[in-house]
């Protein structure tokens, strides 16, 4: 197998899944027949990745339906459920890049649906999300709470990461000369775990499954540091310049490096803008000049920015989309 094969960073891996510990409280909302249910979280934290090996363990959600609003032939579906809604089984991802007029739609559906257990031909929603999504839908439909299963997926505990780690040594014939740093550097994230260790890999020469005498894997964490920041700056410096240049580059346009590295510095790649200005005072006052309209008008303006980074205007709600940029920033 090629080490990509075993630790996956694009993709649901094969080999390397590891259920979280919340995976079967998840599992039990997913599959009863009428529950509504929420899976938030910021991205990268493996919602998608458990939604997915749910479906395939579970033989009564086999005629569920993924979409995504990413894709425009999904986004004109959801929009349709919506509207004029049918019996079946949607996961829904990127709930929160949909427009509010239809995430209101879809939240009064989902009650509905709760509600008349069956009785209608309507559909069971999992909608997908990044953090507070679960929370900015109960201010939608305030009596949500009780009829929605809301969860975010839970971290590896320390033993669930040796565990990913040592079945990915057992595909490749490697033994890892230090698997307890890799949880240190990635603090269960299964994402970073995965890439901490296919880098690894790499930088010692393994590139698939050994034959014979399995080789050791030697893990130094500020070279992996080092080699993943690297090898991610081509990818993401142009766009950080010019989300941190704003719409129209001034030399005191500095609000939204201010954002950034605040943004960087915290322990979540979503964050409050409100919260975030209350508890951060001296950039308060950069935050509160763009978080009104400046910082929607620039990812609007801009679409290679937009690609990595999220805000809704009504909600206060920013977030660093791709975990690897996340990672790229906080290091």
């Amino acid at each position: 197998m090629r080490v990509e094969e075993v630790f996956v960073t694009e993709g649901v891996p094969q080999d390397t899944f590891i259920e979280p510990p919340n995976y079967n409280e998840i599992l039990v909302d997913i599959r009863s027949p009428n529950k509504p249910v929420i899976l938030e979280g910021q991205s990268g934290t493996g919602k998608t990745t458990a939604v997915k090996k749910i479906l395939e363990r579970e033989a009564t959600l086999t005629a569920a339906v993924y979409l995504t609003p990413r894709l425009a032939g999904d986004l004109n579906r959801i929009e349709q459920i919506a509207i004029n809604p049918t019996s079946g089984i949607f996961l829904i991802d990127d709930f929160h890049r949909l427009a509010r007029d239809v995430q209101m739609r879809l939240a009064d559906l989902a009650k509905v649906s709760a509600e008349e257990g069956g009785a209608r031909a309507l559909p069971k929603l999992v909608l997908i999300g990044i953090n507070q999504v679960g929370s900015g839908l109960i201010q939608l439909v305030p009596d949500l709470a009780k009829r929605f299963g809301i969860h975010k997926v839970v971290p590896a505990t320390e033993p669930q990461a040796l565990e990913l780690i040592r079945r990915g040594a057992a595909k490749l014939n490697v033994n890892f000369e230090n698997p307890n740093s890799v949880y240190a550097e990635s603090a269960g994230d299964y994402w970073l775990t995965q890439l901490i260790c296919q880098t690894a890999c790499v930088a010692n020469g393994v590139l698939e499954t050994v034959i014979g005498t399995p080789a050791t894997v030697r893990i130094n964490v500020a070279d992996v540091r080092k080699r993943l920041v690297s090898r991610l700056h081509a990818n993401y410096s142009p766009a950080v310049k010019e989300f941190c240049r704003g719409r129209r580059f001034r030399p005191s346009n500095d609000p939204y490096f201010k954002l950034l590295r605040a943004v960087a510095e915290s322990d979540s790649s979503s964050v409050d803008l409100t919260m975030l200005a209350n508890s951060r005072h001296e950039i308060r006052a950069s935050i509160i000049n763009i978080k009104d309209a400046r910082l929607r008008i620039l990812l609007e303006s801009k679409p290679e920015v937009a690609r990595y980074f999220y805000y809704n205007q009504s909600t206060a709600n920013f977030a660093i989309e791709d975990p690897a940029l996340f990672y790229y920033l906080d290091r």
